[in-house]
């Protein structure tokens, strides 16, 4: 069977960053304690177990808001998670004495920082996202009023009376998809203007999907959680047969037989450890299965 390691892999530069400081909060003997985690640190629950098995508390989003989990502790370290917080978060835990490390992404940051800079001059701002997203709730509660658009149906019954617009986007959305939104914005909003915020780790790994040669089966590993995975995952079924798996143990049972050629990909929060260990399986096939 050939293998293929489509590059990059690995973490990218923003979840590298966010780990670093986190794990470096709980190795110090100078953190305040109890250490609680603000939303996943990153969409890959392997990595956020091992932190909570090291003594981090974790505060999933869900059935409470960041905001509401805050209001309901009373000391200790709070680490905010990559893909970004509310405002609302931030003064919570500034005024009820919490130490904060910010582990969001600096793309992210970008992105906060455009939204109230525009919003504070006078423009409408409209954000290209998933509405569910951790990056997309926080980036709608920077303090700034922000339209939401997650398809090109939205756009139709967007309705905008201020000449002044600025558009922007969730950093982890497929290329393609964007670009068929942000061309439905110009048709309506030609005067906008447009700031493709998708992150260079995305664009790579996006791109050398889509350019890669023809394989028998493309395999992209990461966190069913992850938003930059589900995008690999539908770029790769474009123009090859593609699975989307979160460690080695789901391809345990899968049918090799009629492969011979195999492709991997993974996402940005994928450790390279989980992406091992599928090619140590593969290798381990019998031939008369490959």
């Amino acid at each position: 069977m050939k293998i293929t390691l489509i590059n990059p892999q690995g973490y990218c530069k923003g979840v590298k960053l966010a780990l670093d400081k986190l794990s470096e909060a709980i190795t110090s003997t100078t953190t305040k304690r109890p250490i609680y985690i603000l939303g996943e640190i990153i969409h890959n629950d392997f990595i956020v177990n091992k932190f909570i098995e090291a003594g981090a508390i974790l505060l999933p989003e869900g059935q409470k808001t960041k905001e509401e989990h805050l209001e309901e502790i009373s000391c200790g370290t709070v680490i905010f998670q990559a893909h970004g917080s509310s405002q609302k978060a931030y003064e919570i835990a500034r005024k009820k004495g919490f130490d904060i490390i910010d582990a969001t992404c600096p793309y992210v940051n970008l992105i906060h920082k455009r939204i109230i800079e525009y919003g504070s001059k006078g423009y409408a701002i409209i954000y290209v996202g998933k509405k569910n997203h951790s990056e997309t709730i926080a980036s709608l509660n920077q303090g700034i009023k922000v339209h939401l658009v997650e398809s090109p149906a939205d756009i139709e019954s967007l309705k905008l009376d201020n000449p002044k617009i600025y558009i922007t986007n969730q950093t982890t959305l497929s290329q393609l998809d964007l670009e068929n939104i942000f061309e439905a914005l110009r048709n309506k909003f030609p005067q906008a203007i447009f700031d493709n915020k998708i992150c260079d780790a995305t664009t790579k790994r996006q791109k050398a999907v889509l350019d890669q040669d023809k394989v028998d089966l493309c395999i992209v590993v990461g966190d069913k959680k992850s938003s930059n995975s589900k995008r690999l995952f539908e770029l790769a079924s474009i123009n090859n047969k593609a699975i989307f798996i979160s460690s080695v143990s789901e391809i345990k049972d899968y049918d090799f037989t009629l492969v011979n050629s195999v492709s991997i990909t993974s996402g940005a929060s994928t450790p390279s450890l989980l992406v091992d260990d599928v090619v140590k399986f593969l290798e381990s096939l019998p031939k008369n299965k490959a």
